[in-house]
């Protein structure tokens, strides 16, 4: 009889009345007691586990990715049968004496093994970070689950709902889920805050809530600039063609979205203002005014002067010009990154190039010679300076902030009053200039083969209405839709009476940096204005952020070509790499510091192994570096399963019989004494 019988009829339950107890017999003889029933639950689990890692089409229907369709219930069930089935099968079936230990260990293996896996992907979490040199960060973003980040763009205040509700895979027109309604509340990220809900922060009077109702896993969203004579919006509009472009292509430029004021074409930075015509003067003056260069020589008292680019200067007998700038010069053998300000230097006939860095004592010159195209070449670089009585220094002073911060150039247009507009062009090796374009004109954008021309114009009284579109799967690449960069939500945003539904787009990275407080890649659209808040509310999805075990400092980023190719780590996007390598830091809550290195296939093991860094992606200039991150939840158990299954095999084939032997001899050496006591009697 089963024990789980007499638990039944202990409890109180007359179940040989109820005909009850022939039907329970025979299903737990059939199932948990039964050694084709664990057979059968073992082909089901490989057949679930195959087509879970092979066929991803079944896990995108059921809108799960690989970890969540392996911590699904359907395979919990079949683990914990499994599980039953060992247990109960080796207690009623398999007594436990020497010759059955290896069979005892091996199932304990299974179901240690069992337990481990479920709890690795029960509690596993892998995501990302982006690291720029010499920075710190102690935030990741978990791949599996994606989150709905808020910006109020007054007082930066920024937040985050997660969204485990929201499908990862498909298009879906209308969403009415639980999870994604009446969204109010967000985390807040970096400045504390004093509430977490949307219409304080927004300062309106009625409830501000949010809800989830349309989502696209791969599509773009288009902006329509309509004519609108009741609109105030004033702005700049771009009409861009290049060589293999029949059609233009129209950026606008409008103060009323941060994002869209301040854009990017190739490498050159598109920034819009609408300012006062009194100010408009102090902005063209700031011109002059880039770096704050400090000239000192013995018997003088230092000179200090306003300098831009392009721009020169008398200081005592020397004529300084500012030739180019270098916001991330790599020092060479640290490869530390600062800032350098190379200068034309004449002094009487005496005539020279001088690269000076900032906070820096060090000066380094370089021979004039017309020889060699630019003159200032490595061969031409002098082991001490040219002229030891001159001493520069210099800090970025630029306080209209038109320097480019993330291209090689950049473009400030200027509005004021009803038609003016200017364009100040600052470039990092070339002159600065300043055009008036009031009436109209035309731009260079790029360089070399990506050459385009702007034409470029004031726009006045226009609305923008944006608007989804999914984009066709022939059409999709790979690797923008299993990262989820292409992803877009439908935001209805809802305050009393009013509602507006805002499209809005996907970034990977979208938490604020915590020492600057603002996103590592820029926010794009996604921009609401409700009638009466304090500010416009700035929408972005992303992954959720999660705090990490320690903060990580990326000291230094190395990209290591193939044999033949070129060296060094910077301006190489063409070169084939055979590794890449991230040298970091490690600080725990407590301010110990631990070095590590990961590079391809060699990842850094933290806290006994129970989180692991690895090298997950990398930025071509070499400045930064994307780092995976990941904890190990159960491999221990795993581990240990793994380890007793191949002791209980061992011990089959290679201990059991030498047990069985001297049983058996020991079984026939008892049946002589045995004999022979008899034979006495």
């Amino acid at each position: 009889m089963s024990p789980f019988y007499f638990v039944f009829v202990n409890e109180g339950y007359d179940l040989e009345s109820w005909g009850l107890a022939a039907i329970i017999r025979k299903i737990f003889g059939l199932t948990l007691n039964n050694v084709v029933f664990g057979i059968a639950l073992m082909v089901l689990i490989g057949a679930y586990i195959a087509i879970g890692s092979g066929v991803a089409s079944v896990r995108e229907y059921f809108e799960m990715d690989e970890l969540e369709f392996f911590n699904a219930w359907p395979l919990k069930v079949l683990m914990l049968l499994l599980c039953l089935n060992l247990a109960v099968v080796t207690l009623n079936r398999i007594p436990l004496t020497p010759p059955r230990y290896g069979v005892w260990c091996i199932h304990s293996g299974i179901i240690t093994l069992i337990v481990g896996t479920s709890l690795y992907y029960h509690l596993k979490v892998e995501g990302k970070t982006l690291i720029p040199v010499n920075h710190e960060v102690n935030l990741f973003y978990d791949s599996a689950e994606r989150a709905l980040y808020a910006r109020v763009l007054k007082g930066e205040v920024f937040g985050m709902h997660p969204l485990p509700a929201l499908p990862r895979f498909g298009n879906y027109d209308r969403l009415d889920r639980a999870g994604l309604r009446g969204i109010d509340g967000f985390i807040p990220i970096g400045a504390p805050v004093e509430s977490n809900s949307l219409s304080s922060w927004l300062g309106v009077s009625q409830p501000v809530t949010l809800d989830v109702v349309g989502f696209y896993s791969y599509a773009e969203v288009i902006e329509d600039i309509l004519d609108d004579p009741n609109s105030s919006e004033t702005g700049v509009r771009l009409a861009i063609t290049d060589s293999r472009q029949t059609k233009p292509t129209t950026l606008m430029l409008r103060a009323s979205d941060p994002t869209a004021a301040h854009q990017f074409f190739g490498n050159t930075e598109l920034e819009y203002r609408q300012v006062s015509e009194l100010s408009l003067g102090d902005i063209r003056r700031s011109v002059d005014q880039l770096f704050s260069v400090t000239a000192a020589m013995p018997g003088t008292s230092a000179a200090k002067v306003g300098m831009g680019i392009g721009k020169s200067v008398d200081v005592n007998g020397y004529r300084l010009t500012v030739e180019s700038f270098d916001p991330a010069f790599p020092m060479f053998g640290t490869h530390e990154i600062v800032q350098a300000l190379t200068l034309h230097v004449v002094h009487g006939k005496q005539e020279f190039w001088r690269m000076i860095l900032a906070g820096r004592d060090l000066q380094t010159d370089f021979k004039m010679d017309p020889a060699t195209t630019p003159p200032m070449v490595k061969g031409n670089r002098q082991k001490t300076p040219i002229d030891q009585d001159l001493v520069l220094t210099f800090h970025v002073s630029d306080p209209a902030a038109l320097l480019p911060t993330g291209g090689d150039d950049k473009h400030v247009f200027l509005t004021a009053g009803k038609s003016t507009l200017m364009d100040i062009y600052v470039s990092m090796n070339s002159p600065t200039k300043v055009m008036d374009m009031s009436g109209g004109g035309s731009i260079s954008l790029g360089n070399g083969d990506d050459t385009a021309t702007a034409v470029v114009a004031r726009a006045d009284h226009f609305s923008v209405i944006a608007h989804v579109v999914a984009t066709p799967r022939d059409s999709q690449k790979k690797d923008e839709g299993e990262s989820g960069v292409k992803q877009v939500v439908v935001v209805r945003v809802k305050c009393g009476d009013w509602s507006q539904d805002v499209p809005v787009p996907c970034d990977m990275y979208a938490a604020p940096d915590p020492m600057t407080l603002e996103p590592m890649v820029p926010w794009s659209m996604g921009v609401v204005q409700i009638p009466g808040a304090s500010a416009a509310l700035q929408l972005q999805l992303g992954f959720t952020c999660r705090p990490m075990p320690v903060t990580l400092m990326l000291k230094k980023f190395e990209m290591i070509p193939y044999d033949g190719g070129l060296g060094g780590s910077v301006g190489m996007s063409n070169t084939m790499f055979r590794d890449f390598r991230s040298t970091m830091e490690m600080t725990d809550s407590d301010g110990n510091v631990q070095a590590g290195v990961t590079s391809l296939n060699e990842p850094i093991y933290y806290n006994h192994g129970s989180w692991i860094f690895f090298q997950a992606g990398y930025d071509p200039d070499g400045q930064s570096s994307t780092i995976g991150v990941g904890n190990r939840p159960g491999v221990v158990l795993m581990l240990t399963g793994c380890v007793m299954i191949v002791a209980g095999l061992l011990y089959a084939f290679y201990v059991k019989p030498v047990v069985i032997r001297r049983m058996k001899a020991a079984a026939i050496a008892k049946a002589a004494r045995k004999k022979s006591e008899l034979a006495v009697i």
